[in-house]
């Protein structure tokens, strides 16, 4: 089944047979985007993707006042109030229901890797769900224990492949082998005195 974009549009907007709807959904994590933590915000380069993935991405970042535009790579700095201040695709938010046009205040922080729902816009109607009013998107780079900068990332990936079960496995019978090793030199060397 194909997704249909007009099944979340205005239903008194008028239709331009002319013009191809955006994408309503981020390329990176394919969920629809709304007007939270999937507000869809564009970067320099015109690429779209929701403010969620933006900050996934920003948090594992060595740079953290910039992002880089995971289809053509370019860098887009980030403005001075931060990643949910980027600007909003407003081509994409016109497709989404009216109630989704209003974007929710957002707040970042990359130190704790959280979205935060700041404030609801006065202009904006009452939401029909409930909306979390936090989202955690990872720990920043470098952030496991009490590591520096430098080196922090091959740490990290050091423990996570130490943490796979194959990688146990193997560690495990390496450790066994050296054992019975140590052993049988033992017992060689204190049988030949």
């Amino acid at each position: 089944m194909e997704f249909d974009p007009n099944h979340l549009r205005d239903p008194y907007k008028t239709v331009d047979d002319n013009v191809e709807p955006p994408d309503l959904e981020c390329a990176i994590c394919f969920c629809q985007f709304n007007n939270v933590f999937n507000t869809p915000k564009v970067l320099q380069c015109k690429h779209t993707f929701c403010l969620e993935c933006l900050a996934r991405m920003n948090v594992t970042s060595s740079q953290p006042d910039t992002i880089q535009c995971p289809l053509c790579r370019a860098y887009t700095p980030l403005p001075n109030l931060g990643l949910p201040k980027l600007a909003n695709d407003s081509t994409v938010l016109s497709y989404l229901p009216a109630a989704m046009q209003h974007v929710y205040s957002i707040r970042f922080n990359r130190d704790k890797g959280k979205l935060q729902v700041k404030r609801v816009p006065s202009s904006a109607p009452a939401p029909t769900q409930a909306i979390s009013q936090t989202l955690d998107v990872g720990n920043p780079a470098g952030s496991e224990g009490h590591q520096g900068r430098d080196g922090g990332r091959e740490r990290s990936l050091l423990i996570t492949v130490l943490k796979t079960p194959l990688c146990k496995a193997f560690i495990m019978s390496l450790v066994a082998i050296m054992t019975v090793v140590l052993t049988i030199t033992i017992i060689i060397i204190s049988n030949k005195k």
